[in-house]
């Protein structure tokens, strides 16, 4: 945290994790303005009884990861400032175990603002922003990613010459794939004839789709040709070793496959809508198709879920915009990974948290662990001035998550200024109290012969 304003006040890491617990909460319950979190009128709990406004506006303003006083002048990466974040999530990524089928795709970070690298493409939902590659799992897993940024990105500079940009970005992400047999699956930005090859040596299966004009001439029929033939008709090519195959498929227009482990194959029929007859029809499928369509889904799954709750941010500062969108990935592979975990478990759906729910219990968790700012005795302030006694929030009694009451970590107890006790929370317990734990914010009496606050934290 650097600060060059007059009387900021020393943060801590408790304070950074409700900060960041609060963004996360704000990618599920949006709102207009920032500032309408900790309005009166809303009463939104997480934000007034936590943090006040002010300080959520100077602590968001000197966030940052690395001291940039400090670069190496031989440092030549764009993203500097947020290299430690990313390169911890990316940890993470490689110590999970590879699905069968994976994809590599990009996925964009929103961003208008100033910078090197930003990225136009067209027909995406974000057309502009900060280009990521993605190596991920049919499910949507992220297994391993490379952010996009020119002439600096971490692709060797033999991968660059031999295949080209867009393949060489595949073959660094495959380095990945350690075992025999998986299959890789990317479109016609990454697909040569070259990369195919490399990666039959390594004994990956790779198919995509393919631009013909990067294939010398392969003796595949025309557009026009078999745009006569019946719907579902294909074509294919084998390159002189055998090691490539291309395919030309017709469904309402040309579709170029290209692969080193399947070609047509065996054939099935897929329900298409025919327009001049108005009415499904049954279309022959090539296989490298099939394997194809149902394992690229994988990026375009994991930018859905990132989409759903992404914490909105407008700033003109890429770095806030790359953080919490690594907090919004963060939390989607995390659920990935837990509903993965869920099913090994046999736990039943309607015992398994959706990703709303579970985007809620992190930040929970998240603000928690931070002790709320105080006005007076522990009670919670909304804002840094004083308040009268009839606008000060109340001890909220609601039942604290399991994650956060079974710590053990910074459970504090603290007294109450109402007028008459209150009923203790734990359950049996017909005592009455002025005690509260001040993370959990539940009332929990203690007296000689009965600690219910020792004993309510304790499974």
């Amino acid at each position: 945290m650097q600060s060059g304003t007059l009387g900021f006040k020393p943060t801590s890491s408790g304070e950074i994790r409700t900060l960041i617990g609060l963004h996360l909460a704000m990618g599920v319950m949006k709102m207009p303005r920032v500032s309408m979190y900790w309005e009166a009128g809303m009463d939104i709990g997480i934000f007034r009884n936590t943090m006040c406004r002010d300080r959520f506006f100077q602590l968001r303003s000197h966030l940052h990861l690395v001291n940039n006083l400090e670069r190496p002048a031989e440092n030549n990466d764009v993203f500097y400032k947020v290299c430690p974040l990313y390169d911890a999530m990316r940890r993470r990524c490689l110590e999970l175990p590879l699905e069968e089928n994976l994809c590599v795709d990009e996925q964009m970070v929103p961003f208008r603002g100033s910078l090197s690298v930003k990225q136009y493409v067209k027909g995406k939902p974000h057309p502009w922003g900060v280009k990521i590659y993605f190596l991920c799992g049919k499910s949507g897993m992220a297994y391993d990613f490379l952010l996009h940024q020119g002439a600096t990105m971490e692709v060797s500079e033999q991968f660059k010459t031999q295949l080209g940009l867009g393949a060489g970005v595949v073959y660094h992400l495959s380095q990945r794939i350690t075992e025999a047999d998986h299959k890789l699956h990317f479109d016609n930005y990454f697909m040569t004839y070259n990369l195919l090859e490399l990666l039959a040596e390594k004994e990956i299966h790779a198919a995509g789709t393919a631009r013909v004009c990067r294939f010398a001439n392969p003796p595949l029929q025309s557009d026009k040709v078999m745009a006569k033939m019946p719907r579902g008709s294909c074509d294919e090519a084998v390159s002189c070793d055998g090691k490539v195959a291309l395919v030309k498929w017709f469904d309402s227009r040309s579709v170029v496959m290209a692969s080193n482990f399947v070609g047509v194959g065996t054939m099935d029929e897929v329900l298409r809508w025919d327009e001049k007859q108005g009415r499904f029809l049954n279309v022959s499928r090539p296989e490298v198709v099939k394997l194809y369509n149902e394992a690229m889904v994988g990026v375009d799954l994991l930018n859905q879920l990132v989409s759903l709750y992404r914490t909105e941010i407008r700033s003109r500062k890429w770095t806030l915009r790359m953080i919490t969108h690594a907090f919004d990935l963060a939390v989607v592979n995390s659920w990935l990974e837990y509903r993965l975990d869920a099913k090994r478990a046999n736990l039943q759906t309607k015992d398994t948290l959706d990703l709303l729910h579970f985007k809620m219990n992190v930040a929970q968790c998240l603000v928690s662990v931070h002790k709320p700012v105080a006005a007076k005795r522990g009670r919670p302030s909304m804002s840094p001035e004083p308040q009268p006694r009839a606008h000060r929030p109340r001890v909220q009694d609601a039942r604290p998550l399991p994650e956060v009451q079974y710590d053990m970590v910074d459970h504090m107890p603290n007294y109450d200024e109402k007028t008459e006790a209150t009923r203790c929370k734990r359950p049996y317990c017909t005592g009455k109290t002025h005690v509260f734990c001040d993370k959990c914010n539940i009332h929990l009496c203690f007296v000689p012969h009965r600690n219910c606050f020792k004993a309510a934290h304790r499974k």
